[in-house]
């Protein structure tokens, strides 16, 4: 917050404090403003906008939220009178940006393109915590195939096309594949990044290792979750619980070093909080991935396809089931290999495996490691959040055809 204090967000976070409300956490502040283009043929055929604010009081482990921003909202939610709190304001809704400026000639095999701006701020402890965020946008292409990246979109932001040709499917069974990263991202974010979050780890919701010292993979493959990364969607300065911001080492060459918490999880596992993420206003703050950072110490110099069956290049989802450990990855684009050549365009298929058959089924990683507009949107228990990722190509044994 600015010293001067012209929002009057610290003078209303010192009046909360003098309110003295019974068992309270901490207020939400949140304004939201997202802005649709819809494309036709690479040209916009239409715009609309929404724009969403509210507030959200934690106390005696119950969250009260409501949408709006005015004193008696929030005086209500606190259980208090309006006239103990002064007036304050939050920034005014961010104006859309000129997509024809940012991008004059959409790519033709885009649907729709989505920007968004968020602000938000945390009071506690007599503290305004102030949230940035960067502004995101949204491709999505014909087939619902979406792609999150910082704004401006970039004409490749929609990812690898869908093969003009379906092909054929490939033959179920084990096999052997080649994840490019944006499909390794996708892996690293179920098996790796939702097992660390600490409210799964304390509730021991996966059989997998989540514990200090433990082993995931024999590669020395290193994992670190970075909100601080503001080139990747899912950074932030501070968490939806007023902590600081900082990068989280999960893996160091394979061995689990750490875990996702927010300050509940932390204080039960000894680790640093700055982790809590908010789906909406309504939701309370959990533990969650914003950025993974994965690299391999050795990795290759280059993706090992004559060791693969099939080289695929993105995904249309992937599920862990943290109970059984069950990963599934459906895939939307993909080749196969052979001779370490793409012979042949395959249709979608799904892929099918155990958390610990891909953790010693883990053969390789290879350079280059990059940004990639996937995973993207992150649903937990149907609450979304954006994240990004950096990744490296993965050589895996281990999953199914179906």
């Amino acid at each position: 917050m600015a010293k001067d204090d012209p929002s009057g967000l610290l003078e209303l976070a010192a009046a909360v404090a003098r309110a003295r409300v019974t068992g309270l956490l901490d207020v939400f502040l949140e304004r939201r403003t997202d802005a649709w283009w819809h494309l036709s043929d690479g040209r916009i055929a239409s715009r609309e906008v929404l724009l969403r604010e509210g507030a959200a009081v934690r106390r005696d482990g119950t969250l009260c939220s409501a949408d709006g921003l005015e004193r008696p909202i929030l005086a209500r939610l606190l259980g208090i009178t309006a006239r103990v709190l002064p007036p304050f304001s939050a920034p005014a809704f961010a104006e859309p940006p000129s997509l024809e400026a940012a991008l004059p000639f959409p790519p033709v095999s885009w649907a729709s393109v989505r920007w968004s701006w968020r602000w938000a701020a945390v009071l506690v402890g007599g503290r305004a915590v102030g949230i940035h965020a960067p502004e995101l946008a949204e491709v999505t292409l014909p087939d619902g195939h979406r792609s999150l990246t910082v704004w401006p979109p970039a004409p490749e932001a929609g990812g690898v096309k869908r093969p003009t040709s379906s092909g054929p499917r490939p033959r179920a069974g084990r096999t052997c594949v080649l994840l490019a990263p944006a499909a390794a991202a996708v892996l690293l974010h179920e098996l790796v990044g939702h097992p660390l979050e600490a409210d799964r780890v304390r509730r021991g919701a996966s059989p997998q290792p989540r514990r200090p010292g433990e082993r995931l993979f024999e590669v020395p493959l290193s994992v670190a979750d970075d909100p601080t990364r503001f080139e990747l969607p899912g950074s932030f300065s501070a968490d939806d619980e007023g902590e600081s911001a900082g990068a989280r080492d999960l893996l160091t060459a394979g061995l689990v070093v750490g875990a996702l918490a927010d300050r509940e999880g932390a204080a039960a596992l000894g680790v640093a909080p700055g982790n809590a993420r908010r789906a909406t206003v309504h939701a309370r703050p959990r533990p969650r991935i914003s950025n993974l950072i994965a690299r391999a110490d050795g990795a290759l110099p280059a993706p090992p396809r004559r060791e693969a069956a099939i080289e695929i290049a993105t995904l249309a989802s992937g599920t862990h089931e943290p109970a059984s450990g069950a990963i599934m990855l459906r895939v939307r684009t993909a080749w196969a290999l052979r001779r370490g050549e793409r012979s042949r365009s395959l249709a979608p298929f799904t892929l099918v495996g155990s958390a610990s058959a891909l953790r010693s089924g883990l053969l390789a990683a290879a350079e280059p490691a990059v940004a990639t507009a996937a995973p993207g949107w992150c649903a937990k228990d149907g609450e979304v959040v954006p994240t990004g990722a950096i990744a490296p190509w993965l050589l895996l044994s281990g999953l199914e055809v179906r």
